[in-house]
């Protein structure tokens, strides 16, 4: 590409030069006579050098020479701003940019180990980025089996209808460079909907060649499809959970995975943290769980129902950080961040309505009918172990909600305890109209009874006479 002051012409070298207010022959002017590389612009300590022009004589411009409102002097200083930043693109400008980028993004606490390291690489810490691409070529991501690419796992995801995947490149990238990719998770496979075996093969079409893969490769996929980045490493991934994966127990393996990739109700704005408290006082999905034997990732629970029931999407993206394991290995980590998809939080200019005014109503909504039918779903329990579950996960002082439980309890039993006694004394008082009533039928009965005999006795007394 030729500097926007270069315009092609008709002639023996095909180009001229723009011109400023010096005019070309005068004495002591900027113009003049010079080889193919000497500077063309000048600015401060800094000169550019137009090495394309195939003329012999290339005058130089200062900067200066041109008037501000000249078409001229912008794309000069555009050209300008695009060297710099050509020059400037190197891994320590590339991390301190993606520092910056980050910081307004949530960390996950766990991190991957990516791979080991040697202690030779321990100087070079702080140039993760160039360790990653020093030990795996571009578009691996991850360290195995060469022909298991993060394409092929994504194919696996798609061929069984659990994710559906979009990509999106810069327009001054190539195609095959994404800046944004979406991820829709519609499904999750259980073991149990596998097959006879976990290790029962499937098969896909890889560039038109069979390749099998079995139930530990589909849980893999779920990850692996999330290790894409572009040499800017800038990549972003937006992910959203179905709610209608609710209708199957969900995995503890999918549970491990929102571990690593799956965000936090610290990143939601106020609106959605606002209907989450009141949503997980009355959700039947939670109470439900609440009554299960073990329950996984018990404190981030509710947490994760919440963006599941709700399919409440969010921005994920990775970088490496060099660190050490337990035993203090060197190794390249795969750090996560989550962030809220801050488009939803956005009007629409037409409109003047939120982005996500819809989710909102949707949330609010279902917690209205949860609370005009609050028994739908609900089991009735007031047990030490649910409520110990409930009082874990809400917000606010433990012990003043524990005393709350305590004092609800008290007042439930000082109602039993009264409507029990009114019960055993009407109870007391039906038996002794119920007791009194059995005597007067037993003596009645008895009197009969006695009755008969005597009239029997009479008879057999009647007939010694006869004979």
């Amino acid at each position: 590409m030729d500097p926007p002051w270069m315009i092609k012409v008709r002639g023996k070298s095909g180009y001229t030069r723009g011109r400023g207010r010096s005019s070309p022959g005068a004495s002591g002017s900027s113009y003049g006579s010079s080889s193919s590389n000497h500077p063309i612009i000048h600015r401060g300590g800094m000169s550019l050098v137009n090495l394309k022009s195939s003329s012999k004589e290339v005058s130089s411009i200062h900067l200066e020479d041109i008037p501000e409102n000249n078409p001229l002097y912008v794309q000069l200083q555009e050209y300008l701003s695009q060297k710099k930043n050509e020059k400037s693109d190197t891994f320590a400008s590339i991390a301190k940019e993606d520092l910056d980028y980050i910081k307004s993004y949530e960390k996950v606490a766990k991190k991957e180990i990516i791979f080991l390291l040697e202690n030779a690489k321990i100087q070079r810490k702080e140039e993760p980025w160039k360790i990653f691409q020093r030990y795996l070529i571009n578009g691996l991501y991850f360290p195995g089996e060469s022909y298991k690419t993060r394409s092929c796992y994504e194919t696996i995801l798609s061929s069984t209808g659990s994710v559906d995947f979009q990509h999106f490149s810069g327009y001054n990238t190539s195609e095959n460079v994404y800046n944004f990719s979406k991820m829709i998770i519609k499904q999750i496979i259980s073991i149990e909907d596998w097959g006879i075996s976990s290790i029962k093969e499937r098969q896909i079409s890889l560039n038109k060649v069979p390749t099998n893969f079995t139930y530990w490769d589909y849980i893999n996929a779920f990850s692996k499809v999330l290790y894409y980045n572009n040499e800017r490493h800038k990549h972003i991934w937006f992910i959203k959970v179905c709610g209608k994966i609710f209708s199957k127990p969900i995995p503890n393996w999918f549970l491990n995975w929102w571990s690593y990739h799956g965000p936090m109700v610290k990143i939601l704005p106020e609106p959605f943290l606002k209907l989450y408290r009141e949503w997980i006082k009355i959700s039947p999905n939670l109470n439900k769980l609440y009554h299960t034997d073990h329950i996984c990732y018990l404190e981030q629970i509710e947490q994760i129902y919440y963006f599941i029931e709700f399919s409440i999407p969010w921005i994920h993206k990775w970088t490496p950080e060099v660190g050490f394991t337990d035993e203090q290995i060197p190794c390249l980590y795969r750090t996560y961040y989550n962030n809220f998809w801050d488009k939803i939080m956005k009007k629409d200019p037409k409109t003047k309505i939120l982005y996500g005014q819809e989710l909102l109503d949707v949330i609010s909504q279902t917690i209205s009918d949860y609370s005009s039918s609050p028994d739908k779903g609900i089991i009735v329990d007031n047990s030490v172990k649910h409520m110990a579950r409930r009082i874990l996960n809400q917000e606010g002082d433990k012990e003043a909600l524990i005393n709350n439980y305590l004092e609800e309890v008290r007042r439930n039993l000082l109602l039993n305890i009264t409507r029990d006694d009114k019960s055993d004394a009407s109870m007391r008082s039906e038996s002794s109209e119920d007791t009194r009533d059995n005597i007067q039928e037993y003596e009645s009965t008895a009197e009969a009874m006695r009755q008969k005999d005597q009239e029997y006795l009479q008879e057999l007394k009647n007939k010694e006479k006869e004979c």
